[in-house]
């Protein structure tokens, strides 16, 4: 994606074009269509992407006995997005960034694969529980708005210290994290907003390569 090319980062394990969006009404608006992706589970996400990126299929079955499609995760190198609280003024992101492509290090020992969840969140207002009139607890949003880019806060998954990587990995997934903060910010908000001029929908493959900021 051009946005993401553009975006101060060092790639390195990733690319920009690795970025991938869950599809939705929003992201079809946004988001090239070789970025986007339709799925119902996470497991459907990962069988899709493995087969797209060309790995390997084999048919398994379950302890039930039903067939299935297993496909090879050794070419898996993806950076998902999924958009959230889409209906809010703040939508906000769960990024998952994989990478199961075996990699040794300089001396030939075996690299981890990665897999780490980063959660970008709305803090832009507090909020506090009252109680309606039926006298259920419902949460309200109180005080003031914080500016769009304060108000975005990032939370780190907690995978643990069975998934390592390198401090550059680490400097990376920040990297990327900080731009897909900022394409909600630049992007997503102003276009539910209303103050998006661009909209890629009707452009044509050959205008997405050399107009779309996106």
């Amino acid at each position: 994606m051009k946005f993401f090319s553009q975006s101060q980062v060092n790639w390195n394990r990733w690319q920009p074009n690795d970025v991938v969006f869950k599809s939705n009404t929003i992201t079809k608006k946004l988001v090239p269509k070789g970025n986007l992706l339709s799925y119902s589970s996470k497991q459907d996400r990962d069988s899709k992407m493995c087969q797209i990126l060309g790995g390997e299929g084999e048919t398994k079955q379950h302890w039930n006995g039903q067939s299935y499609q297993h496909w090879s995760r050794d070419v898996y190198r993806s950076i998902q997005v999924k958009l959230k609280d889409l209906k809010t003024d703040f939508p906000t992101a769960d990024v998952d960034f994989i990478d199961s492509i075996p990699k040794t290090n300089s001396v030939g020992n075996s690299i981890s694969s990665v897999d780490v969840l980063v959660y970008i969140q709305s803090f832009h207002q507090q909020s506090s529980w009252a109680r309606n009139s039926q006298g259920n607890y419902y949460s309200q949003k109180t005080g003031k708005i914080a500016p769009i880019n304060e108000g975005y806060r990032v939370s780190y998954g907690g995978q643990g210290d069975a998934n390592n990587m390198s401090f550059e990995d680490l400097e990376e997934i920040a990297q990327i994290s900080r731009a897909i903060k900022n394409f909600l910010v630049e992007v997503v908000v102003p276009y539910k907003n209303g103050s998006l001029m661009q909209d890629i929908s009707s452009l044509t493959e050959e205008e997405l390569l050399t107009e779309c900021v996106f």
